[in-house]
């Protein structure tokens, strides 16, 4: 059980397998998007929420939630495609009001698309997981790995 300061925590499982898909979806999204500088596909937090549905479900049986989590994970990318919007807010000029306006509309645009974009990844997430838990219970063991004392 890792120790951060004088708190303990455990990970759940569910964590464990949707930061694993998660994160091994996030360099293919974010190499797409630097290759296109403008379009950013979720195709790989498709593959990380199966990759994540998969082992969660074959290691203990269940892939729910899993498949969410492991979709929020993989859109973390969209970070970028938000920084670059408020970058060039900075390139606004004209008076004060003007500018006052024009980084307020940004910033509101940006929650915006940052609540519609990890909406989208997380349910893209949630059909990858729902995919890979179908594999895993499609063949081989269907029950969880027994636990030795």
């Amino acid at each position: 059980m890792p120790k951060i300061g004088p708190v303990a925590f455990e990970v759940s499982d569910t964590w464990k397998y949707a930061l694993l898909g998660g994160l091994a979806s996030i360099p293919f999204t974010t190499l797409g998007y630097l290759e296109t500088g403008s379009e950013l596909s979720l195709s790989p937090v498709l593959f990380g929420g199966l990759l994540a549905g998969y082992l969660a479900q074959r290691n203990t049986g269940t892939s729910s939630g899993v498949g969410f989590r492991a979709g929020l994970v993989g859109g973390l990318p969209v970070l970028l495609v938000l920084a670059d919007v408020l970058a060039a807010t900075s390139g606004l000029a004209g008076p004060t009001w003007f500018v006052a306006v024009g980084i307020a509309l940004a910033l509101g645009f940006v929650a915006v698309v940052a609540a519609l974009v990890f909406g989208l990844s997380g349910l893209v997430g949630v059909i990858g997981g729902r995919i890979g838990g179908w594999l895993a219970g499609s063949g081989g063991r269907r029950h969880p790995p027994a636990i030795s004392t």
